[in-house]
């Protein structure tokens, strides 16, 4: 007998059906692997206190005023670095572009003529106002000359206009009873055009406002000023701590003279990470430590966000110091508050400005808020308003898995 195989028909499932569900299965796995990273969980608010003291590259801005003149390159000063003056007080003579220190000294030489001129008309008569007029000149003369052999450059040009001040003095003293000859008549002519010489090359500078004297400039002592803390910007912060520290302009032609600054209040402004919710708040005080000046007390004026950093302003008001001609410093701040306590992860950002979501019966709701302080686990937090979502003590919030940032 013939023996019958039956063969079972095999079904196969077509590509497309398989690629289907292939997908649908992908879409399930991507799904719950997003509810896993980006679910989160509710959190209770609570008070807390969190202390946390963090180092910056900082720069210093200064409540000064600066005082500029036509392009110089000759000076001299009657204030010295760092002391105080009042409006009107007379800080340095500033020479015009072009002017020689020789037109000093043939001004004095001339009146030195005229001073022996004025003996052979005199005779060995000497009354106490002339000698004093004598011992005066003696002093100035030993007083240049021990400036010039210590290398005091700043001194030279100040002595020297007081000794011809000196000179011309004693010269109108004695012009006034000795009488003229045909000399002393060309002399005083000559003297004449040599002090008009000076007069039109020299400006004298005043301060305009009480303050202390400084001669230290930067590329940053216009723009970086408390005048013009409205403006300061990021990438203005950055420049200035690239450059580095300030350097005092010496021999080279320039305009800006001399600053005159309000020692009683200064600013340490430095930058923070946008994605970093720790930063000054309106009104906090916060100690600030800076190396190798010392200790101070400051209160913030303000943090705003500017391009992809937040600029943070603390005002000192207290003595500026040696800070008077500091640029760059690198402050530690003590961030220290007593407050609102939340998981870090509850801070989300948008526009570069942190809040949190209250949980409230119609939803989640976002509350802006100042981060006062952070532990890297909890923050201590204020609200900035809280018209609509309570903020206190026993609210719910929201922690999501991920910081999620809004723009």
């Amino acid at each position: 007998m013939e023996v019958i195989k039956f063969r079972r028909k095999r079904r196969r499932l077509k590509k497309g059906a398989l690629a289907i569900i292939l997908g649908f299965l992908a879409a399930a796995v991507l799904t719950i692997l997003l509810i896993m990273y980006f679910g989160g969980s509710e959190g209770t608010v609570q008070t807390g206190a969190i202390t946390a003291a963090h180092n910056y590259d900082a720069v210093v801005i200064r409540k000064e005023k600066i005082v500029s003149s036509d392009e110089f390159s000759i000076a001299d000063y009657f204030a010295d670095e760092g002391q105080r003056v009042e409006p009107g007080d007379a800080v340095m003579n500033v020479y015009k572009m072009g002017y020689s220190s020789e037109i000093t000294l043939s001004l004095r030489r001339t009146q030195q003529e005229i001073y022996e001129a004025q003996l052979e008309v005199l005779g060995e008569a000497r009354d106490v106002e002339l000698r004093s007029f004598d011992d005066g000149i003696d002093s100035a003369k030993a007083r240049l000359s021990n400036a010039v052999l210590t290398g005091d450059t700043a001194s030279v040009l100040r002595i020297q206009n007081e000794l011809t001040d000196l000179l011309s003095a004693r010269s109108e003293y004695l012009r006034g009873y000795i009488q003229e000859t045909e000399t002393l008549r060309s002399l005083y002519k000559k003297e004449s055009d040599w002090q008009r010489a000076v007069e039109d090359s020299r400006t004298e500078l005043t301060a305009p406002t009480a303050g202390v004297v400084s001669y230290y400039f930067d590329d940053f002592s216009v723009a970086l000023n408390a005048d013009k803390l409205s403006t300061v910007t990021s990438d203005l912060i950055t420049s200035a701590l690239k450059r580095g520290k300030s350097a005092k302009l010496t021999g080279a032609a320039r305009q800006n003279a001399y600053r005159i600054v309000d020692t009683g209040e200064w600013y340490c402004v430095f930058l923070t990470e946008i994605s970093d919710p720790l930063r000054v708040a309106e009104g906090q005080s916060y100690p600030v430590e800076i190396a190798g000046y010392g200790d101070y007390e400051g209160v913030a004026v303000n943090s705003f966000v500017s391009g992809k950093k937040v600029v943070n302003v603390i005002k000192v008001e207290g003595d500026v110091g040696e800070l008077i001609s500091a640029r760059v410093i690198k402050a530690r701040v003590t961030f220290a508050a007593t407050d609102l306590k939340v998981d870090r992860r509850a801070i989300q950002f948008e526009n570069g400005d942190p809040f949190i979501e209250v949980v409230t019966e119609e939803g989640r709701v976002g509350v802006y808020v100042n981060v006062l302080s952070d532990d890297g686990d909890h923050v201590i937090v204020n609200a900035k308003n809280t018209d609509n979502a309570p903020l206190h003590e026993g609210t719910k919030y929201w922690i999501p898995k991920r910081r999620i940032s809004r723009s």
